[in-house]
């Protein structure tokens, strides 16, 4: 999370919903409010501990490996590069001669057998 900043400001928005809980909250039935509190304080709590080295090599959580720090900045997506590159795409795909297939075939079977309203009118002569 140290280098990048989308998630830097998801954390601080979260700890403003968290702070602003009390409040919003307080109007609820008293037992949800005191199950939220009491629920979210063990929550921090348990967050807390496990953060402590100690604590996770006493009950053998694995480290997490560290990721590389990316030097050269991604590039950015251009939309309309992107939508041009697509349509160049899907209209060579469509030129392509296409053979037919078995169910190219169904298809065409099917279409050449009666239909129920000319074997409705043919029952009824």
């Amino acid at each position: 999370m140290q280098g990048n900043p989308a998630a830097v400001t998801i954390k601080n928005v979260s700890r403003v919903f968290a702070v602003l809980t009390v409040p919003f909250t307080m109007s609820f039935p008293k037992a949800i409010f005191c199950y939220w509190i009491t629920s979210n304080l063990f929550s921090l709590g348990y967050g807390l501990v496990l953060k402590v080295p100690g604590v996770k090599k006493a009950l053998g959580v694995p480290e997490i490996p560290k990721q590389p720090v990316v030097t050269a900045p991604r590039p950015s997506i251009d939309l309309y590069t992107a939508l041009k590159q697509a349509k160049t795409a899907s209209q060579q795909s469509t030129s392509l001669p296409i053979e037919p297939t078995e169910v190219a075939n169904q298809i065409t079977s099917f279409s050449s057998r009666p239909s129920i309203r000319g074997l409705e009118i043919l029952r009824n002569k």
